[in-house]
């Protein structure tokens, strides 16, 4: 792109966002009374949501996706698409919207080193809303709700959920240290975020202390960076096609009731069109603590109730003590590679973990499966075709082959039968840390690729060296750059630029995370959103 073109895209950027207003709420400082103003606050997020501040807009109902049409609603609201609120600490009561479609994002975000508590966030029906840098708990309200902290619904009334966007959110239902009974486990605790729709990103929140963690059932959505600390149920449900899960920490599984608890898990069942998964470098612990309280055991990504379609299952660690290490029931056309799938007790039942692919519960086989590079006790596959895997099954193999397995630590050590003994035209091209694969000769087993003491390729990815990210299609460097690349989901080079510049366009690809490689020396991972 030439830098004529850059400065007319820019231009036209400024003069968006000249056109929208910024507004602060202060339950300490505001008043209902007031402007918005940062010298005169509104009071609470809930306040000015009742005062029917926000002009947005809902379709005709019953919704129906050939007829229905926008119509608007509180015209005279002084909010409007694209604008902000700025939210300062304290307790700002629920977030409650039903039929809210704004043609641009409406921004509801923390101030810088602020708090702002928020008891849940339930929008029904609606597109084009941004939440970032919020707390969502009860707790400090001195109560425990059964609901949802957060729940994003599509509505057969109301209509749908789309483009929504959650970042670097806390969502809690107790931020107590002291471990909690069993009862107040099943009384108190909370799912986390239950996510009903489509094209929703997800990330850098951290969940604590929560029933289930996140949901996601529809298309197009994405869970990166996430962390779900202390859970009871699953960590993760991908119920849907086209869905990424990504870079994420699931850990410390609570025992209160009979659920088979998972770390990811999906299911079919002839409702929810299973398809064209990812789910990536994530890290899945049983738990921290073996002295855990109420300590049970995990299944790691279980999949029992297919059929599963193009699914890539790559650079995982997962430590889990349960057989069920990754399981697919029912897979077609799915990649297994370059995991490390452990039991931190193998000599203990249940257990070792395996990497399973069975046939689907109605006796149809599986078909057209990779399992590759993979680091696990144990492996039983059908329908499957399988390239340099090493199984390890006891203490001693740890040590031989990882710096330290007691604290999780799966990095390999320069003796280990890994290095250099995988297949490389099956291989993954980044590892978890996203260092280029192969470092050697060839490619490593497991999730993390052994970077020898003289070899500088280590590109881990950075945030720092351009914006924005995420984009709808257009992303500025700070610098320039002479020599880029650009590699898809599936880690294919799809693009590369020798030239020099100073933009990437990412308009003509789908939704998705993409990694550039800017140099040789630089990577970062770009939301396409």
């Amino acid at each position: 792109m030439s830098r004529i073109s850059t400065i007319i895209i820019l231009v036209i950027t400024i003069s968006q966002l000249a056109f929208a207003n910024t507004f602060y709420i202060d339950p300490t400082n505001g008043s209902m009374a007031n402007d918005g103003s940062i010298l005169l606050p509104w009071s609470t997020l809930e306040e000015v949501i009742n005062a029917n501040l926000i002009h947005t807009r809902g379709y005709t109902l019953p919704y129906d996706v050939t007829t229905s049409t926008f119509i608007d609603k509180n015209t005279n609201g002084p909010i409007h698409a694209g604008d902000t609120l700025i939210v300062l600490s304290g307790l700002h009561g629920k977030f409650f919207q039903r039929g809210s479609f704004n043609e641009s994002y409406i921004t509801i975000k923390a101030m810088d080193g602020h708090q702002p508590i928020i008891s849940e966030i339930n929008l029904t029906a609606g597109s084009n809303w941004r939440f970032e840098g919020l707390t969502i708990s009860s707790e400090p309200y001195g109560e425990y709700l059964t609901s949802n902290l957060m729940y994003l619904q599509s509505h057969g009334w109301h209509g749908p959920i789309n483009n929504l966007h959650i970042k670097d959110c806390n969502l809690y239902s107790t931020a107590n240290s002291t471990p909690w009974s069993k009862d107040d486990w099943l009384s108190n605790s909370r799912t986390g975020m239950s996510i009903v729709g489509d094209s929703v990103l997800v990330e850098n929140c951290h969940l604590l202390n929560v029933n289930f963690g996140i949901s996601l059932v529809g298309k197009n959505l994405i869970a990166l960076n996430n962390t779900i600390e202390n859970f009871a149920g699953d960590g993760m449900r991908a119920l849907g096609p086209n869905i990424v899960i990504e870079g994420n920490t699931i850990k410390n599984c609570y025992k209160i009731n009979d659920n088979h608890d998972d770390g990811i898990q999906s299911f079919n069942l002839g409702t929810y069109d299973t398809r064209n998964v990812i789910i990536r470098g994530n890290t899945i612990l049983n738990y921290e603590d073996p002295n855990q309280p109420l300590l049970g055991t995990l299944q790691g990504i279980g999949c029992f109730d297919g059929p599963f379609n193009n699914w890539i299952i790559e650079n995982n660690v997962i430590s889990v003590d349960h057989w069920h290490g990754i399981s697919l029931y029912g897979a077609f056309d799915c990649i297994i590679r370059n995991n490390t799938v452990i039991d931190p007790t193998p000599d203990i039942t249940p257990g070792p973990s395996w990497i399973r692919i069975n046939p689907h519960k109605d006796g149809t086989e599986s078909k057209n499966n990779i399992v590759a590079n993979n680091i696990t006790n144990t492996m039983v596959v059908t329908g499957t075709s399988t390239f340099k895997n090493l199984l390890i099954k006891d203490y001693q193999s740890y040590d031989e082959n990882f710096v330290d397995y007691t604290i999780y630590d799966f990095n390999l050590i320069p003796s280990s039968n890994a290095i250099d003994q995988g297949e490389d035209s099956q291989a993954s091209t980044f590892d978890i840390l996203g260092t280029l694969r192969p470092q050697g000769v060839n490619t490593d087993m497991g999730a993390f690729e052994y970077i020898f003491p003289s070899n500088t390729m280590d590109l881990k990815p950075s945030n720092s060296f351009g914006y924005p990210n995420p984009t709808s299609g257009q992303f500025f460097l700070n610098e320039e750059a002479s020599n880029l690349k650009i590699y898809n989901t599936l880690g294919l080079l799809i693009y590369e630029n020798k030239k020099s510049c100073t933009s990437i366009d990412l308009s003509q690809y789908q939704n998705g995370i993409y990694l550039v490689i800017v140099d040789d020396s630089k990577a970062i991972k770009i939301v396409r959103y």
